[in-house]
Parts: C-alpha cells; structure tokens; sequence
C-alpha cells in the first residue's frame, strides 16, 4: 500500500482533477435509490481522495468522515470541502486515527479502494470495517476488474471472495449489478461491480 499511496500523493493534483471531472451521481447511480429511502446519519468515506463522494454525501445531509492517506490529496481535497465533512489520515486495514474512536457509520463507501489492498490484509481491513458499520447501516464496496498499474498496484479482486469475507465477520453480502458497468472514465479495458453489505440479520 505504500507504493500506491506515496504515488497518489506525488501525483494529487492530477488525481484530484481526474476524480473531479466525474460527477459523484453518475459513478454511484446505484447509490441514489437507496439513499433516497435512508434519514441522512452518519456516513464513513474510505480513500475519500478529491472529496468528490464525501462532498455529494454532505450535500445530501449527511455527516461525513472522510480518510484519506496520500497527504497531498488530503491536502487538496480538504481546501474544497464542505463543512458537514470531517477529513483524517488513516488507511486500511486498520484505519486508525479516527475523530471519534468508537463511532459507528450508518454508511461505509469503498469506492476504488478494495482492489490496491493485498489479499492478506484483506480479512483485517473487513473485520475493522465491520466493527465500524452499525447494526442497522449498510456498506458499498467497488471492485475493479481490469489491468494492474505498476505504479499503484492493483490486486485481483472477486465477489465471491469478498462474500466469504464478509460471512465470516457477520456481514451479508449482495451483488448489485452481477452484469459489471462499464468504467466512468471510458477506460475500455476496466469495468465494476458494486458490493452492498450489512449485518447479518439486519431487515
């Protein structure tokens, strides 16, 4: 993960401004439907990068926590943010250094992050996530099937893994679109699928 985060922060402004030239509506469709039913709480950005989602959450009412480890992305993601977005330095799979030590998250978003973390730091970052999701809150995960970058690496992702993954921390895992979308930035080599989960149990 070092690699891919002293990369992202050599290169912040160009990430910042690739992130930015998409609309958080248009890569998060799936999103809007259910948010749409949800009273707007407490909401946990994860790799948070430009802002871009942690700014749409806010504007639609919800209190954000925002982390992000490339410090010079943090830096400019936090010169364009809005007030109801909280920013930190923390990265899986221990995200250490929250505000708020116990808090838990009504909303978790992964989005672009699950494929840069090893397969064997993947069981931690899921059992850290889970302790952070409240029992009523559900969580979106983004995977991304594609080539890798050699200067931020990316590893094979699945839904089945995650599934398993999620199973044995006591999460329910849905696929929401089994057929994958195509890439926001017109990559034609890149497509995604997006994860929900939520505790087991949970109506």
């Amino acid at each position: 993960m070092k690699t891919t985060i002293n990369h992202y922060s050599a290169n912040a402004e160009h990430y910042y401004s690739l992130y930015q030239s998409i609309s958080a509506s248009s890569v998060h469709g799936y999103l809007e439907q259910a948010l749409a039913n949800i009273t707007p709480s407490t909401a946990l950005d994860v790799g948070a990068g430009s802002g871009r989602d942690a700014n749409w959450l806010a504007a639609k009412g919800w209190q954000v926590t925002a982390t992000e480890p490339a410090t010079e992305l943090l830096n400019l993601a936090k010169q364009h943010s809005q007030e109801n977005v909280t920013w930190c330095n923390a990265a899986l799979p221990a995200l250490e250094h929250l505000p708020k030590a116990h808090q838990q998250f009504e909303l978790i978003l992964l989005s672009a992050v699950w494929m840069h973390l090893p397969s064997e730091e993947r069981p931690a970052a899921i059992k850290r996530l889970s302790e952070l999701l409240s029992n009523t809150g559900n969580m979106y995960v983004s995977l991304r099937f594609g080539p890798s970058d050699p200067e931020r690496p990316m590893y094979p992702v699945s839904y089945e893994e995650l599934q398993a993954l999620a199973a044995d921390n006591g999460l329910t895992a849905r696929n929401l679109n089994p057929v994958p979308s195509e890439d926001g930035l017109k990559r034609s080599d890149v497509e995604w699928v997006t994860v929900e989960l939520m505790k087991t149990g949970k109506k």
